[in-house]
């Protein structure tokens, strides 16, 4: 490196902000998954056509085969931030794939004849992608190429390597120091890759006609499988997912690396760079994956390529293993570098391979040219990475190497070795993971992890951009302002619904229900009668005006039916007060208008059709004879689906004024104790985020009513709008009817995840409006 200094440990000892930044970084993750039928068996579908072209999707492409998803997380600065990425991966997919599922094991399931297994498919089938994925199954074989697992990408901060640079005062250029840097990582993660392997190794189990001959140690099964008797990866094993032949490379300069690469491909060993499989690669993505391309741009970042899918956790890796393999990483960046010419690589490849056939026997592993014991070699590695977490003070790391050098000592608490202990079989208890982590992607579909602090509509928005590959920028978390781009179409976003595609004064116009009511009325549109008052006094003094009618008290401009009470039957001048004190606590002008009987529907209208229709049942209990009605909305709002801040698909049941007064209306008080059955309200309006319930009825509304909400979107010139209307029969347009209210920022939770009833997928019907997608 040309450093007049490369003692790092010291360096860092002294050096606090180096160490602070130490742990600092970047970090991808890439997730293979096949796609499989109920019964195990690899699904011959196309790859979902939710998920547009594989070539345009950065998120969601597909691997070798066109059964084969591939997962890969944006780049993130953190641990935490990218394992939410995958997360969120595995549960959109999950979603998107019913009736089938992603089998979590990184051997395959049941297959069928090689000759029916199907290639990628791209929409130019002469496409550099699809031909070398040809090259790849002649090659090698279909079979061979359906291993799955996981690729670790990481790098160090910039601003780390910048500062080591100038502490170290080399004479290199910038990139010429990283160069070296992670070429000395990519050496020490080589030389130690066994421990890594012998963590995470978890493909033991296997099929009968999976591989062309037998694999050492291999054992039959009373389950009608095979295993690799103390086996622990099968698909980082000699017949696993490797080059024909050894090929390795020169580690002593970045130059040599390059050059010996190249020495491969001339020779016709491999095709280019990528057909190398080594378990670990130097990469840059800001070229086009040749080797010229890397020799000429350097090396931004190390993609890691062995790990093995566990399939006891629901994304194939868990996060304690991606921070011991980010210390595994700095731990080698700090380390003495040791010879790896070709004797070293041989032993390395020598220990990987014993560890995949024979891990949980524990052999003797190569250490610096030494046959040691695997104990000895364990205990040498968690050394020196102990040494690394005490220096930067990280209990949390300590705690975590104590936890995989017991498990060294313990080879039973591997997951290898927890696949070989079950006894249901290869295939049914691979199965039922895959069920059960379907399940609990279902459980979770309606919120997008990390993102939680946001709108529930938001994240709905987000997931589906996610699914179809847009490039997400959040602007103002608190404001859920995002911008989505696709290309060079951009679009700017506020709270799902506020987009460009409608204008400033269409929100206004509904934003004032006076002003909302006067238009859709002149446009022969029904709605209620009634007066606005600015005035508290003068609104009171109209009581005797409205005494003998059914009314409805609500602020002028506010949304989600805050402030509203509703009068069907008598009611008193006390009750009539209380209803403006509470409506003007919400707006400084407040409406008064005749209540139209009958139930409320929300009618969902983006770019001129209906994209959901909610009967909306009012904030509700049921007696039991036992329990108070405080106590019962209580009890109804555990409901996971129940949450505050439009976080979660309903809103909680809240012990508020108008609660308050909506019981007395009824004679009851917060304190009595219905009868078993008993229904009782507690709003009479019927607004999702006033703790009421959502039944989905697209399908059985008329279309005389449909045709009425859309035109009333498009007499506001609203392309987004969210009609109210209140229908006297669900299926006839005769009989009473009246348009209540129009919303210009419209939730959507309550369409995509109803109390009752279907999903309508409003953030997908959002995404292809603003981005023209048929």
């Amino acid at each position: 490196m040309l450093c007049k200094n490369n003692n790092l440990m010291t360096i860092l000892e002294k050096n606090n902000e180096l160490k602070k930044m130490l742990f600092d970084g970047n970090f991808g993750l890439e997730k293979e998954n096949v796609r499989v039928d109920k019964n195990g068996n690899l699904a011959l579908t196309p790859h979902p056509a939710i998920f547009g072209l594989k070539e345009e999707n950065p998120y969601i492409k597909t691997d070798f085969s066109e059964s084969q998803i591939e997962m890969i997380t944006p780049v993130s600065n953190s641990v935490d931030a990218v394992y939410n990425s995958l997360e969120n991966l595995q549960n959109i997919v999950s979603d998107r794939i019913r009736d089938e599922y992603l089998w979590p094991n990184s051997n395959p399931p049941m297959l069928p004849a090689e000759e029916d297994i199907p290639i990628a498919v791209y929409q130019d089938p002469q496409s550099a992608s699809r031909l070398y994925r040809e090259h790849l199954a002649r090659e090698y074989g279909k079979k061979i190429q359906l291993f799955s697992g996981i690729h670790y990408n990481f790098s160090f901060s910039d601003e780390f390597l910048e500062a080591l640079h100038v502490e170290l005062d080399c004479k290199s250029s910038l990139q010429a120091f990283k160069n070296q840097i992670y070429l000395k990582v990519a050496k020490f993660f080589m030389q130690n890759r066994w421990f890594l392997l012998y963590l995470t190794g978890a493909s033991p189990l296997y099929l009968p006609d999976f591989l062309n001959s037998p694999a050492a140690n291999e054992v039959s099964r009373e389950t009608s499988d095979l295993a690799l008797k103390n086996g622990i990866s099968l698909r980082n094993s000699h017949v696993g997912y490797k080059n024909k032949a050894s090929l390795h490379v020169n580690y002593e300069s970045f130059e040599q690396y390059i050059a010996s690469i190249q020495t491969w491909i001339d020779s016709g060993k491999i095709d280019s760079m990528r057909e190398l499989y080594n378990p670990i690669r130097l990469k840059n993505s800001h070229t086009d994956q040749s080797l010229a391309g890397l020799a000429e741009a350097g090396v931004e970042y190390i993609e890691i390529r062995s790990l093995d899918l566990n399939p006891f956790d629901p994304n194939g890796i868990t996060k304690e293993i991606l921070h011991f393999t980010q210390l595994l990483l700095i731990t080698g960046l700090l380390s003495d570098s040791e010879p790896f010419d070709k004797t070293h690589q041989e032993q390395s490849d020598l220990n990987e391979d014993r560890i995949a056939i024979d891990g949980l026997a524990k052999p003797n592993m190569y250490v610096e040219g030494a046959e040691i014991s695997f104990d000895e070699a364990a205990n040498k590695l968690l050394t020196s990475m102990e040494k690394v977490a005490t220096l930067t003070q990280n209990g949390t790391l300590l705690h975590l190497l104590a936890e995989q050098r017991d498990i060294a000592q313990h080879p039973d608490k591997t997951i290898a070795a927890q696949i070989l202990a079950n006894s249901a079989g290869y295939v049914p208890f691979h199965m039922q993971q895959a069920k059960t982590y379907l399940d609990e992607s279902l459980q979770n579909a309606y919120k997008l992890i990390g993102y939680e602090d946001m709108e529930l509509s938001t994240q709905i928005v987000l997931k589906s951009a996610v699914t179809k590959g847009l490039a997400i920028d959040i602007l103002d978390r608190a404001e859920n302002f995002f911008r989505l781009q696709k290309k060079d179409h951009v679009e700017y976003i506020k709270q799902a619904t506020k987009t460009s595609r409608d204008s400033y004064i269409s929100a206004l116009i509904m934003e004032n229900k006076v002003v909302t009511k006067e238009i859709l009325a002149e446009n022969g549109i029904a709605v209620p009668r009634g007066q606005d008052f600015s005035d508290i006094v003068a609104a009171r003094n109209s009581f005797a005006k409205f005494a003998d009618q059914a009314i409805v008290v609500k602020p002028k401009s506010t949304n989600f039916g805050l402030g509203i009470s509703i009068f069907k039957d008598a009611y008193t001048k006390e009750n009539f007060e209380e209803a403006l004190k509470i409506a003007f606590s919400y707006d400084s002008s407040i409406i008064i208008e005749t209540y139209i009987p009958g139930d409320e529907y929300r009618f969902l209208v983006i770019d001129g059709k209906i994209a959901g229709i909610l009967k909306r049942v009012p904030a509700n209990v049921t007696g039991d004879g036992i329990h108070t009605i405080s106590e019962l909305i209580d009890d109804k709002n555990l409901d996971p689906l129940r949450g505050t801040d439009h976080l979660k698909p309903l809103e909680k049941i809240l012990k508020g004024p108008e609660e308050t007064l909506m019981l007395s209306m009824q004679g009851y008080e917060m304190s009595d104790i219905p009868a078993k059955g008993q229904l009782v309200y507690l709003r009479e309006n019927s607004n999702i985020s006033t703790g009421g319930d959502s039944i989905d009825v697209t399908d059985k509304i008329h279309p005389y009513y449909q045709e009425l909400a859309i035109k009333a979107a498009k007499v506001v010139d609203s392309n987004i709008c969210g009609v109210d209307i209140i229908v006297s029969r669900e299926t006839i347009p005769e009989g009473p009817h009246a348009i209540i209210e129009l919303n210009f920022n419209p939730a959507i939770q309550i369409h995509s995840f109803p109390y009752q009833g279907e999903n309508r997928r409003i953030g997908d019907i959002i995404i292809d409006f603003l981005f023209n997608i048929k």
